[in-house]
């Protein structure tokens, strides 16, 4: 995976964090959508080898995804991948939407939102997408929004294998546990899905990401809480990834 796929990567996975403890998953500041993890481990089914899981909702390159009930979509060309998220998400098209006026309908104040402003500059310049559930940075005692976001890359060709090799080894170099890392089928295209937690400023963080090769780029979609029991819908949204 080339090494500017890493950093950027990397950076969003903070993001999740930098938007309510101004640190991140994937490095000291970052507000991306850091993916949710069960409270347990045992809440999820470890496979780290080749395997291939039948996960259905997404379709191929362009093709219209089923959105589940109660869900919307968002992401389009500009952004060069679709993904639903519940209907009281707030979600931000940084090819579009005024950052500003956006975050704070989030729910995010005070440094937290300074925090999360600079973070999702990376995004910002990757055209990608960043969606919170408002409701949930109110009901934490840490302030933290579950949230998504998705970006897109241009590069060659990798393998879900690599990608999975890659991102693991990432993860665990910033003291992430990984709980589950393996390829899943999302639709007819063959993706990898990483399940991790760490922990940052006293903070829980629960993620789950996903790499959807492409032809010549990657779509990553990223998800991240501090709340328990999200898996479920973590893995919902992720069926509806569609790269276009």
């Amino acid at each position: 995976m080339p090494k500017r796929h890493h950093v950027v990567t990397t950076s969003l996975l903070g993001l999740c964090l930098g938007a309510s403890t101004a640190c991140g998953s994937g490095g000291p500041a970052a507000t991306d959508a850091a993916p949710a993890i069960p409270a347990r481990a045992s809440d999820i089914e470890r496979s780290p080898g080749p395997e291939v899981s039948t996960a259905p909702g997404v379709g191929p390159a362009g093709s219209a995804v089923p959105v589940p009930e109660g869900f919307k979509q968002i992401g389009g060309p500009a952004n060069g991948v679709v993904v639903a998220v519940p209907k009281d998400w707030v979600a931000l098209d940084l090819t579009k939407d005024d950052l500003n006026k956006g975050l704070k309908n989030s729910g995010l104040s005070g440094p937290t939102l300074d925090q999360a402003r600079k973070s999702l500059q990376t995004l910002v310049d990757n055209n990608g997408l960043w969606a919170s559930d408002a409701n949930s940075a109110k009901s934490s005692t840490n302030g933290f929004p579950t949230n998504l976001n998705a970006f897109c890359q241009a590069g060659r060709q990798t393998s879900t294998e690599q990608l999975l090799r890659d991102t693991r080894k990432q993860l665990e170099q910033l003291n992430a546990k990984v709980i589950e890392a393996r390829k899943v089928r999302i639709g007819s295209r063959e993706a990898a899905r990483i399940v991790y937690s760490f922990a940052t400023n006293g903070v829980d963080v629960r993620g789950t990401q996903y790499y959807v090769p492409a032809g010549n780029k990657t779509c990553i979609v990223t998800l991240s809480t501090d709340a328990e029991g999200k898996q479920e819908l973590f893995n919902r949204i992720g069926e509806t990834i569609t790269t276009l």
